[in-house]
């Protein structure tokens, strides 16, 4: 199915927002996991432009458009004190209002959510939104602005390992 393929590729990013230096480790699934200062204005400027076009998300979801799959959200989830993990959901619904996901990857700090669980959203916890249109990326405002910072052999390296198209 093009929806497992897309997901074994997609690099899922999580972003732990807390107040030390931006790094970057790998998870316990061997995902590429970065973490992010809470008071990075690009990255909360990339999260409110998300949120400001959720409705985009929405029009697409409900299209039936035969072009567009692979509907993902970028949740947060709260651990620790002050502190966020991001995860990727997949298989996204929704009903009467609310969305509902399934985990795309292994948790790192949430240990009361597990890869494939279900659940439910809060839409003050989406963080960003993304879905393919033909395999060009739409949304994925925070991966575009993690892609923009890369060097050029880590976008080189990221870019080839995905069969989508992020437009610049």
């Amino acid at each position: 199915m093009k929806y497992a393929t897309y997901l074994l590729l997609f690099m899922i990013i999580l972003l732990s927002c807390n107040t030390n230096k931006q790094k970057r480790i790998i998870g316990k699934d061997s995902i590429s996991i970065i973490t992010i200062n809470s008071d990075d204005k690009e990255m909360n400027e990339a999260i409110a432009r998300a949120n400001f076009t959720l409705k985009e998300f929405d029009s697409a979801l409900f299209s039936d458009n035969p072009y567009y799959n692979s509907f993902s959200l970028k949740v947060k989830f709260p651990y620790g004190e002050g502190n966020f993990e991001h995860i990727w959901l997949k298989e996204i619904t929704k009903k009467k209002g609310k969305y509902e996901g399934i985990v795309n990857n292994e948790p790192e700090y949430i240990s009361n959510l597990k890869f494939d669980d279900t659940i439910k959203i809060n839409l003050e916890n989406i963080s960003d939104w993304m879905y393919l249109d033909n395999d060009i990326l739409r949304g994925g405002f925070t991966t575009r602005l993690l892609r923009k910072r890369m060097s050029e052999s880590e976008r080189s390296q990221f870019d080839s390992s995905h069969f989508y198209k992020i437009e610049d």
